[in-house]
């Protein structure tokens, strides 16, 4: 799952004509720098509420490729695959593991805590129905697909468009205020 946040430089110097292009760039680089961390931050309240999970497993999970000059694109990778319940502050309990995923606290009946094969770590383990000599790993949600499942894309865009122009606003000022040695 990838998001995007891109600037479009050739319609920003029509405006600003009369300004330097290199403060320009500066200040395209800064603001949307700023832009995608608040939206990498807003990302990690969504996901949270969606999922059930702490929002330091959520940052973990997500990539920043901010904007620089030459490039300028700010870049949210969420790279995850199906979560393990333990993920989801489960802990054994006599009927089985009881564990917050999606936000409400379920109790999984015969599933158990064990370690993985092959990594060693504390896992949530059930029974296959197909084979009960079999064990499978019981799963949560995913990032990406929760990602999607909120729409969240439309969100981002919305603040996207309502944030950038003043904090670009802003980091013109502050740049083109430097350069005159006021600051």
């Amino acid at each position: 799952m990838q998001v995007k946040v891109k600037s479009n430089i050739k319609e920003v110097m029509r405006k600003l004509r009369n300004v330097p292009r290199k403060y320009v760039q500066k200040a395209l680089v800064t603001s949307l720098n700023k832009v995608g961390a608040e939206v990498v931050t807003q990302a990690k309240r969504e996901l949270k509420d969606a999922t059930g999970l702490k929002a330091g497993v959520i940052g973990k999970k997500i990539k920043k490729d901010k904007a620089r000059k030459g490039d300028e694109t700010y870049s949210i990778h969420i790279k995850s695959r199906y979560l393990n319940a333990i993920e989801f502050g489960a802990r054994q309990t006599k009927k089985g593991v009881s564990a917050k995923i999606w936000g409400t606290r379920k109790v999984y009946r015969g599933a158990f805590i064990g370690s993985g094969r092959n990594s060693g770590k504390q896992l949530v383990f059930k029974k296959s129905k197909r084979n009960p000599k079999r064990i499978e790993a019981l799963h949560g949600a995913s990032l990406p697909r929760e990602f999607e499942r909120q729409g969240m894309a439309k969100l981002f865009n919305k603040k996207i468009k309502t944030r950038f122009p003043i904090l670009f606003k802003r980091a013109l000022d502050f740049h083109l205020m430097k350069a005159r040695g006021r600051l």
